[in-house]
């Protein structure tokens, strides 16, 4: 733990356990804060959302077994976003390992476990491992794409001692791109007609470079969830992250140029199997491996998108160019009309409570969404002026995560604003977390959109013919249920009700609750 204290640590998510309590001993050594969750699920959560707020690495302490199975949602949520964690956990004694004595919390193969969802999982087996491997996990936070890393601690090498002094290793610099690659990609940018640029998570802290490629090609701009807000969605060639509705999707086939920035492109932000994009793809991103996979690049590009996109718009500033910015922003104000006009009514009430949400919220404000209706709306109703204000994670979509990750974000980022939103169902996945939160006198509205049931499992079953079996769970008093864990609840009675609620939760010294009901008359106006 001193030298993970050495590593910038200073705060871990977890809970304590028989075979992880010399790992305690060091965390009160070091003087980290320790955030105990209800569940080892929460404490990984609690690491990711912590991570997305700060940029630096979550932590998770948990015991073995249980505890590992426990915290796996939130680890592999984590790998689907590209998130740096570090889960440390316990393990059953070295000799006992793989030979089913029946060990408490035994695995047969623990690093096996989490082997598939982490960039690497390692059973320490003495403790000079360690040194080594905690800065091989840094090298993959900072020098390449950050996936989690889980070292398990088996309770019998935990106490041995150590014979020198641990130091920190210097980690790697992030990949450079190719200049020639660059170049040849600015030729083909430079040459087409109707250019599109769509940005992942890959792509933060490049807006003022995208801005000025953008601005020079003409090019609407698209967004992934991840990538929401590095381009200001008043910008008049930002398309926001619209890439779930229809026009938006037509727009990408339609391009005879796409420049595909930090996007895996994953179906869990457009729901379809595969997006149709009919140009040329000029690529840019960290992992050498997105290069060829499902949408393969005819200018593949490795390297950090942050040195990258500043290369490419000094490439094209270089060449000689009619411009086509009216014609762009002309084209965005056309997609984003007929995204409008093809607006369900059951999204025009949840974008009424997203506008309503946006006003009550400072600019800077983090939004955690769950995986619920009202979530997959905002993504293109709830604009953003920033980037790392917006959390949807659509490729795992495991229910329930907003909560702890909302808490996390909170505890990573004191300064700002943290606004949890979740639905009925996903809410009491991880309820149980508003108790730490309420100890930890975390300031954090949490909105629960109520319209008792599993809304898209219903519309899917009824579109389908299948009876509604197992798909209206019965909500409880939600009120109430916030003050017996130690908050406060409300419930939201107009759309000044709720934002009036919001801010003043933004002020309070514990979470508060606030109900909207889906069939609340005033989200009819």
């Amino acid at each position: 733990m001193q030298l993970l204290a050495a590593y910038e640590v200073d705060t871990v998510f977890g809970m304590a356990g028989t075979m992880t309590l010399e790992l305690y001993r060091g965390i009160a050594r070091s003087g980290m804060r320790h955030v105990q969750c209800r569940n080892e699920q929460g404490a990984s959560l609690m690491a990711d959302g912590y991570a997305r707020a700060t940029g630096k690495p979550g932590v998770c302490v948990v015991i073995g077994g249980p505890g590992v199975t426990n915290a796996a949602t939130g680890i592999a949520q984590a790998y689907s976003d590209s998130q740096p964690m570090l889960v440390l956990s316990g393990a059953a004694p070295t000799l006992s390992q793989g030979k089913g004595w029946g060990a408490i919390h035994e695995l047969s193969d623990q690093a096996a476990v989490t082997a598939p969802f982490t960039a690497f999982s390692a059973m320490v087996r003495h403790p000079d491992e360690l040194p080594e491997l905690i800065a091989r996990a840094y090298a993959i936070f900072r020098g390449g794409r950050p996936r989690p890393v889980h070292l398990s601690l088996p309770r019998d090498v935990l106490p041995l001692p150590v014979e020198s002094e641990w130091q920190p290793r210097r980690s790697p610099r992030l990949p450079l791109a190719d200049p020639a690659l660059i170049e040849e990609a600015a030729e083909v940018l430079a040459r087409s007609k109707r250019p599109l640029i769509l940005v992942g998570g890959g792509a933060l802290g490049t807006g003022k470079a995208l801005a000025e490629i953008a601005g020079w090609l003409g090019a609407p701009v698209l967004a992934t969830n991840a990538g929401k807000g590095i381009l200001p969605e008043s910008h008049p060639l930002s398309l926001g992250a619209s890439i779930l509705m229809e026009a938006s999707q037509q727009a990408l086939k339609d391009a005879d140029t796409v420049l595909l920035v930090g996007s895996e492109v994953a179906a869990g932000d457009h729901f379809l199997t595969k997006l149709e994009i009919g140009g040329d793809i000029v690529r840019i991103d960290i992992d050498p491996t997105e290069l060829t996979s499902v949408y393969p690049a005819a200018v593949p590009v490795l390297g950090d998108a942050r040195a990258a996109l500043p290369a490419l718009a000094a490439a094209l500033s270089r060449r000689q160019a009619a411009s086509h910015r009216s014609q762009g922003e002309q084209r965005v104000r056309d997609i984003l009309g007929r995204n409008a006009a093809r607006m369900t009514e059951a999204e025009r009430r949840h974008a009424r409570v997203w506008k309503t949400l946006r006003a009550a919220l400072p600019a800077d404000g983090i939004v955690m969404g769950d995986a619920t209706q009202i979530v997959y709306t905002g993504t293109s109703a709830m604009p953003m002026e920033m980037e790392r204000c917006w959390y949807y994670s659509g490729s795992y979509c495991a229910l329930g995560f907003a909560v702890p990750m909302a808490i996390g974000a909170r505890i990573g980022a004191p300064h700002r604003s943290v606004i949890a939103v979740a639905g009925d169902g996903g809410v009491m996945f991880t309820v149980n977390e508003l108790a730490t939160a309420a100890e930890e006198h975390v300031a954090l509205p949490v909105v629960v959109w109520n319209n008792d049931a599993l809304q898209a499992i219903v519309e899917g079953m009824d579109e389908r013919q299948i009876p509604r079996i197992g798909v209206l769970p019965k909500s409880p008093d939600f009120v109430r249920l916030a003050e017996s864990l130690g908050c406060r609840g409300v419930r939201a009675a107009g759309a000044e009700s709720l934002a009036q609620c919001v801010r003043e939760a933004l002020g309070a010294d514990r979470p508060t609750l606030i109900e909207v009901r889906q069939d609340s008359p005033w989200l009819d106006a």
